[in-house]
């Protein structure tokens, strides 16, 4: 196993978090940016990793609305008060960057993240198996080299 799914797959809060997303079966959700880049640069610089302060969800549902889209945000905050959640559905977010082309999915969104380092993402299969999209992966200096 890799080091970032092990990191993942310890830690119970993460694990339950994502299970949490899964169970909402939203189209193409994943957990990402700077939750999981926060997660593992706390954890690899051993301190406290505190989930409750940045929760980025993101889907891909061309069917929802926009506004569908913020009245289930705002139902997701309230069933969930105690993460602090920033939920996106990528369909539309392409309008928010100039000359950006539509996105194909929340992973070609994520690939498009200004940030490489947030451009990681995290979410449970159909058998409850870490999945994880990262395009920094093989670059991460583990021991911040």
């Amino acid at each position: 196993m890799k080091v970032i799914d092990q990191l993942i797959v310890q830690n119970s809060e993460l694990m339950d978090l994502l299970k949490l997303i899964k169970d909402l079966d939203l189209p193409d959700a994943w957990l990402c940016a700077g939750t999981l880049r926060n997660f593992i640069w706390n954890k690899l610089s051993n301190h406290n990793e505190v989930l409750t302060t940045d929760i980025d969800l993101v889907f891909f549902d061309p069917n929802m609305t926009y506004q569908e889209s913020l009245a289930l945000e705002r139902n997701i905050k309230g069933r969930f008060p105690q993460y602090n959640w920033d939920i996106k559905n990528e369909v539309y977010m392409h309008y928010h960057t100039p000359n950006a082309s539509a996105y194909s999915s929340s992973c070609d969104a994520i690939s498009k993240f200004p940030e490489k380092c947030t451009a990681i993402a995290a979410r449970l299969d159909d058998s409850d198996q870490l999945e994880l999209f990262c395009l920094m992966e093989r670059k991460i200096s583990y021991n911040f080299r």
